[in-house]
């Protein structure tokens, strides 16, 4: 199944964490679809940020956190989403801000 670049990446997490991660080790977050494997993920950064060279990807599943509705007095639930850590090639940058 192939999907648009965007369609896979979402949009970056930019957390105390992620920008530490950032300035130590090259590596970026960003919050991706959940049915793309790694090696869509890899092509659809590649493909957004056309300067970049994608040495590792790391993914995490997130499970959606319970969540209760105000009115009704009902347990409800947050959508499930995935998370992945990219290791970008040494000397290779992505401006997020």
């Amino acid at each position: 199944m192939s999907m648009e670049p965007h369609h896979v990446v979402k949009c970056p997490i930019i957390t105390e964490e992620s920008q530490i991660q950032t300035g130590k080790a090259n590596q970026y977050t960003f919050r991706v679809n959940p049915r793309a494997n790694k090696k869509q993920i890899r092509e659809a950064l590649e493909a957004i940020f056309p300067n970049v060279r994608v040495v590792r990807v790391n993914t995490m599943n997130y499970q959606g956190k319970m969540r209760r509705q105000f009115v009704s007095r009902t347990a409800g639930r947050k959508g499930s989403w995935k998370k992945a850590i990219v290791t970008l090639r040494d000397g290779d940058h992505i401006e997020l801000i």
